[in-house]
């Protein structure tokens, strides 16, 4: 089917001004912030004793976005939101939504919740018993959240400015572990245990602008938030009120809530809980702290956790007299036998690691996972600079340990949300301590590899040389020879054969070529090179010139390619060394002017490229009908190959700048 008369290319707009990267920053960062408290009385989540929603609001609640970008332009975001629950299906969704805008992957986000137990009941319609009018309210305000933090996290990405990172730890003081034991081990009920283990980290990230001044905050406790009680009024308990506090200094505070699932704030106020937080990260601020450097390495993976099994409905009913007894839970298995249904014997659970450079590792853990996780980790990867947040991806249950698991109590009590699972095993703790230590493995060799430039595959290329000046191809025109390069007048261009691309599927695509545009092709869609003729089956790669700013599409011979064009102008009074690539796994454009890394990036509109095509190659045109796209100017060392990194792509311009 014809592609429309012209080759459509979208600028993300992801930033306003587009320079290089300078050397002195690695990273790009922004921010996006959307209150979200409600705006009628909802039913609130935490607690299953209330009667009736909320009745007013102590502080708000916010949805908070960080988004940042190494110089190699991989990218990360960071969501966290004030409410209580968030499963994964609709983490899945908020993450699709954020993927339309955004491009970004699912393995690129990382989705952490407060578990404030004064934010409303999202994702937990059925849970409460509230009346059906609530149910129809807390859905319709779920429906505006997800897209609330869609537009949060485009907003992040549109305010991305180069950004210094360090990193620091400070000591909580102000909870503990809140499982009672009697002599034997076993759990005798809530209640404050300081014998008993609890993550005291407060693991900080600054974020500073070029010239030294705070722009924002990354902090952490592992404790619930839980001060305020079986209350009626919307707070983000104490993370918020340390949000508060911190953000008469700070642009942006963001709270990333640890591994507290056993353990509790001791006695105080929100307040007072808020300002004791809030001081103890001003103070590691005020320390010498470690310069994070990049790249950000982002591994993401779901893993089959061990649920216990049964044999017999008879073995079920006999939960109810055992240590995970939870009648809830219990009966929610019942209902599932009494279907016909089989229990599952796993849980799908999202486990996510950031690696940032050698410097920082940040594992996500899902669920309300209890505060032994921390040392089990640090003593599996290493404790060097390791933050482990619980409560990422999905918080459907308490993520216990074997240990805990034998004690007993109220954090093994199993499934409590609107799933068909029921209680992890013991070996659980054993597969959540693999898993990450296997992610923050393969997201340390990505890092390692990313410091060694990539191996050069080439599929076609060509550059003048005196002797063959149109190395085979076929000439259309006049092209007269330059004093570098080939000239081409607007009505002319080279062609050949298609090239066979197989490798591009897995490998990628690099094309890169050096430029020099006449000012009189500095306007409209101009080709530098091509397998293109606007029919969706035929389509294959192009690397062009768009009113002076470098783009590229690549396509998958199915749906119809959306393009991407860079935000930066070439200067038609000199050479430009023009690299564009396309890598299959993200489906991510990234344009390099003279060896470096633009800003700007784009997302593939398919979902690979077509490697059957059969359109012929051509360099200085696309010359179809209607559709001629002629370039206007120089051209030489047009090179296509597989997707290079930044090291690979700076050392190709060095090698060849010489003669330009």
């Amino acid at each position: 089917m014809p592609r429309p008369t012209t080759l459509l290319l979208i600028f993300l707009g992801i930033l306003s001004s587009v320079v290089s990267y300078g050397a002195e920053v690695d990273f790009l960062v922004g921010f996006g912030r959307k209150k979200i408290t409600p705006s009628e009385p909802l039913w609130m989540s935490g607690y299953s004793g209330r009667h009736q929603p909320a009745t007013g609001v102590i502080d708000d609640l916010y949805a908070q976005a960080l988004a940042i970008r190494d110089k190699s332009g991989n990218q990360a975001l960071l969501l966290r939101l004030d409410v209580g629950v968030l499963r994964n299906p609709t983490v899945t969704q908020i993450c699709n939504l954020i993927k339309q805008r955004t491009g970004l992957m699912r393995r690129e986000i990382l989705v952490n919740v407060s578990h404030t137990h004064s934010g409303p009941a999202v994702d937990e319609l059925y849970h409460y018993p509230m009346p059906t009018e609530q149910r129809i309210k807390l859905a319709a305000y779920m429906e505006q959240l997800k897209s609330d933090c869609a537009a949060i996290a485009e907003d992040a990405f549109k305010d991305l400015k180069p950004a210094i990172l360090d990193f620091g730890v400070g000591e909580a003081t102000f909870f503990h572990n809140r499982r009672g034991l009697d002599e034997n081990g076993r759990y005798t009920g809530m209640r404050e245990n300081p014998d008993n283990h609890a993550d005291r980290d407060v693991p900080v990230l600054k974020i500073s602008n070029t010239d030294g001044s705070v722009r924002g905050v990354i902090f952490g406790a592992a404790c619930h938030n839980v001060t305020l009680g079986p209350n009626y009024e919307y707070s983000g308990d104490y993370a918020g009120q340390t949000r508060l506090q911190l953000e008469k200094e700070i642009p942006h505070a963001l709270f990333v809530t640890g591994c507290g699932g056993d353990a509790n704030p001791s006695g105080g106020t929100v307040q007072q809980h808020g300002i004791t937080l809030s001081q103890e990260v001003k103070r590691v601020l005020l320390q010498p702290m470690k310069r994070i450097t990049g790249p950000i390495k982002t591994a993401f993976r779901y893993v089959e956790l061990p649920l216990v099994t049964y044999q017999s409905r008879i073995d079920v009913e006999t939960m109810r007299r055992g240590p995970y007894a939870d009648y809830g839970t219990v009966n929610k298995l019942l209902t599932i036998l009494d279907r016909g249904a089989q229990l599952p014997t796993t849980y799908a659970a999202p486990f996510a690691v950031w690696q940032f450079g050698n410097d920082l590792t940040l594992a996500g853990l899902p669920e309300e996972a209890v505060s032994e996780y921390v040392p089990l980790l640090k003593k599996a990867v290493g404790p060097k600079r390791l933050w482990t947040a619980g409560y990422c991806n999905d918080v459907s249950a308490y993520l216990p340990t074997e240990n805990i698991i034998k004690q007993g109590g109220y954090e093994t009590r199993g499934f409590i949300a609107e799933t068909t699972a029921g209680w992890f095993t013991t070996e659980v703790e054993k597969t959540v301590v693999e898993t990450v230590t296997h992610l923050v493995r393969r997201a340390t060799s990505e890092v390692d590899d990313a410091a060694k430039p990539s191996k050069i595959e080439t599929f076609s290329e060509w550059q003048f040389e005196e002797s063959a000046p149109y190395s085979g191809l076929d000439v259309h025109g006049e092209i007269p020879r330059a004093e570098q390069g080939l000239r081409f007048d607007g009505k002319s261009h080279l062609e050949g054969p298609s090239i066979d691309l197989p490798a591009a599927k897995t490998k990628g695509l690099t094309l890169s070529a050096w430029v020099k545009p006449d000012p009189a092709g500095m306007t409209g869609v101009r080709m530098i090179v091509c397998e293109w003729a606007n029919a969706v089956n035929g389509d294959r790669f192009s690397l062009s010139i768009n009113n002076g700013r470098p783009g590229l599409a690549i396509a998958d011979g199915i749906a119809g390619a959306i393009g991407f064009a860079c935000d930066q102008k070439l200067d038609p009074t000199r050479w430009t060394f023009v690299a564009v690539t396309w890598h299959p796994r993200t489906r991510r454009y990234c344009i390099y002017l003279d060896g470096k890394l633009t800003l700007t990036t784009g997302t593939q509109s398919g979902n690979g490229i077509n490697a059957a095509g059969q359109v012929s190659l051509k360099i200085g045109a696309q010359a179809t009908e209607q559709h001629p796209r002629y370039f206007i100017g120089l051209i030489d060392d047009v090179w296509i190959g597989n997707a290079l990194n930044p090291i690979a792509i700076e050392q190709r311009f060095k090698a060849s700048k010489a003669k330009h």
